[in-house]
């Protein structure tokens, strides 16, 4: 299982790019641009992984600079959103993104092309009814109970399609994050 993360500062500061160089053994830079670091994280397994939110306030305060990081999910194959993501990241606030986050952003500011490369990543890997299931939950208050009913479904079955959504979209929409995602991206 790997990640990237993509750390964006106008012009990177050498001191931030050595910071990352010594974080681990499994954690390498892959790129280097004058404005972006693309990392490869393959520290998956690892029982104290690092905790990149810390590490962006560490940079904040102690280099003074303004960083905006993305971490996209743990995935055996490349996560196929990240380029795009990538590019996104320029337009963010200054923090730490995860995809849930980014598609949050993406619905306020209006990016439909990124929108709709999310709706096709998310149609790739489950199917219309599993979406159709986990709109529903999300419409009735993250209410399995309640949802299962005007499914006509057992609430098993309702949570077995949920679980699936998360597995294959790396969204959790048994939080509050990952259900105002899935909310925003399908109502606006």
């Amino acid at each position: 299982m790997k990640r990237r993360i993509y750390i964006y500062q106008e012009a990177l500061s050498e001191e931030i790019i050595s910071l990352f160089e010594s974080i681990g053994e499994n954690i390498t830079i892959e790129q280097q641009e004058p404005d972006l670091l693309t990392i490869l994280d393959q520290d998956y397994y690892n029982p104290e992984p690092i905790d990149l939110v810390s590490f962006h306030e560490l940079i904040e305060e102690d280099f003074g600079g303004e960083v905006t990081i993305f971490i996209s999910p743990y995935m055996e194959e490349d996560f196929v959103l990240g380029s795009a993501i990538k590019e996104f990241l320029k337009e963010l606030p200054h923090g730490v993104f995860f995809f849930d986050d980014v598609i949050t952003y993406c619905i306020l500011r209006q990016k439909t092309d990124l929108k709709q490369l999310i709706l096709e990543y998310i149609r790739s890997k489950v199917n219309q009814e599993v979406i159709h299931t986990v709109r529903e939950f999300i419409e009735n208050d993250l209410n399995s109970s309640l949802s299962a009913k005007r499914l006509y479904m057992h609430r098993n079955t309702l949570n077995y399609r949920i679980d699936n959504f998360i597995e294959a979209t790396h969204i959790n929409v048994k939080s509050f994050k990952g259900a105002n995602a899935i909310y925003m991206l399908y109502k606006f």
